[in-house]
């Protein structure tokens, strides 16, 4: 049984709903920062930039192509039948509960979800693809450019 679930998670609602046409990911020595931008031209940035317990910006991160990721639809169908509050016709990214994603973390030898309980599995998902992100903190988002 998949005890995998996914929480509609809308802490912005510049973008447009399903249009977000171009990603870019940037890792440094300063953090990790995702811009997000939809057809309008509006650009969000969200930014991890403090250090975890586990001495990272980020526990980890990947992308993954939009057909391979295919598999989160049903998760993603059952997700808006427990939302009511939110805004349909702007973007929404998700947590997700019983994350397998760290759970393979958790294999790894280190500092995991057993000593760190609050840490998060993100997802953000544009035209092309989806961006995982596990930390133990939300990140900032940074309006640059906002749709008139």
């Amino acid at each position: 049984m998949d005890l995998r679930r996914l929480h509609i998670w809308q802490p912005i609602t510049c973008l447009e709903r399903a249009q977000v046409v171009n990603a870019t990911l940037n890792y440094t020595d300063l953090g990790l920062s995702l811009t997000l931008i939809d057809r309008n031209n509006t650009e969000v940035d969200i930014i991890y930039d403090k250090i975890s317990p586990i001495q990272d910006y980020v526990w980890s991160f990947r992308y993954t192509g939009e057909i391979p990721r295919s598999n989160l639809v049903p998760l993603v169908d059952e997700a808006l039948q427990q939302e009511n509050a939110i805004n349909f016709s702007a973007e929404w990214f998700y947590k997700m509960s019983h994350s397998d994603y760290i759970a393979w973390f958790d294999q790894l030898p280190w500092i995991g979800s057993k000593e760190i309980p609050h840490v998060e599995h993100h997802i953000y998902c544009f035209n092309d693809g989806v961006f995982d992100i596990i930390s133990d903190y939300e990140p900032r988002f940074v309006i640059r450019n906002e749709a008139i």
